[in-house]
């Protein structure tokens, strides 16, 4: 497989679409339709079914797509290794995360180490967290950060912080009038005030009959949440499921519901305005925050100074909220 040959199929892959891959690649669509074409003939066997729409691969086109993906891997660990002996003028680093956590908690970390090291390209994957495991796994991302639990056997994890879920809860529930000392702010929650040890926790069951906005089912925190409603004794009322966590704070303060928010998007969102918060007596509402690789892998200097990087600003409590 030559170069070119891999990034063709691969971004024909992940676009299915002639048009839409050839305008990713700054060719036309005949002359990608011919390249695949002439690619088909010297292999003898059919990469893509353009039967159906949108367009998939074949057999042997799943085969072609998860070798080019290896050889891929190998040669971006080649110039990783390369990009070291150039002490840091040039290299790539990729990292795989949640939204929420690309928005609120990477670009500070992100804008520190570009400072640092101009020349280095980064590159952030946005998804859930089985396609970032899986993408850590076949090398198309370097660092990992999530809460996991992750797989010992293979990957590596440095701890980076503790994350603590809140009760959200919209200004106008008729609650918040009876559990006032139970509420702190979201300067408690950003500053780590006295106030905010000093509040207790709430019980969860006086908001029972309140209506609840979720995490989408395949997210861990939709499971989380649920367990803690259960743990108060009540089944919660959902009537909306969320995507993103960012959309889910937007509801809350828009009065529609009662939702579980992270301690990082409240700190590190820039929103002016919050909605009530209460904290929640249940262990595993304190989460760990990893960074996670795999083993048996190269760790490019890149990496291994990015995380250093991380872990200043945010591990060993120097991120300034105020800047």
């Amino acid at each position: 497989m030559t170069p070119q040959q891999i990034e063709y199929v691969l971004t024909l892959s992940e676009e299915k679409s002639f048009s839409k891959a050839a305008q990713r690649l700054y060719i036309t669509q005949p002359s990608l339709s011919q390249f695949i074409k002439n690619l088909e003939g010297e292999i003898g066997a059919q990469l893509f079914d353009r039967s159906t729409f949108p367009i998939r691969l074949t057999p042997a086109g799943e085969v072609f797509v998860e070798a080019a993906g290896k050889i891929k891997a190998v040669e971006e660990e080649l110039y990783d290794h390369i990009a070291d002996l150039s002490n840091l003028k040039t290299g790539n680093l990729k990292i795989g995360t949640s939204p929420f956590r690309a928005s609120c908690l990477l670009p500070k970390s992100i804008a520190e180490f570009h400072k640092k090291y101009p020349g280095v390209s980064i590159h952030i994957m946005e998804d859930e967290k089985a396609s970032l495991e899986k993408a850590a796994l076949e090398g198309s991302i370097d660092l990992y950060i999530g809460t996991g639990p992750f797989d010992e056997r293979v990957f590596y994890t440095e701890a980076l912080a503790e994350e603590q879920l809140y009760l959200a809860v919209p200004g106008d529930c008729l609650y918040n009038n009876e559990l006032q000392s139970f509420q702190v702010s979201s300067q408690d929650i950003k500053y780590d005030t006295v106030n905010l040890h000093k509040t207790p926790s709430v019980d969860l069951a006086k908001f029972q009959t309140e209506q609840f906005i979720f995490q989408q089912h395949k997210q861990k925190l939709s499971s989380l949440a649920l367990e803690i409603c259960e743990s108060y004794n009540f089944e919660p009322k959902i009537i909306l499921y969320s995507d993103r966590l960012e959309t889910a704070f937007s509801w809350v303060l828009a009065g529609i519901g009662l939702s579980f928010l992270p301690d990082f998007l409240i700190r590190f969102g820039n929103y002016e305005k919050h909605p009530i918060y209460y904290k929640i007596d249940y262990p595993e509402a304190t989460r760990h925050l990893y960074v996670a690789y795999r083993k048996n892998r190269y760790l490019s200097r890149v990496a291994v100074e990015y995380i250093a990087v991380l872990k200043q600003l945010i591990g060993y409590g120097t991120w300034n909220i105020s800047e």
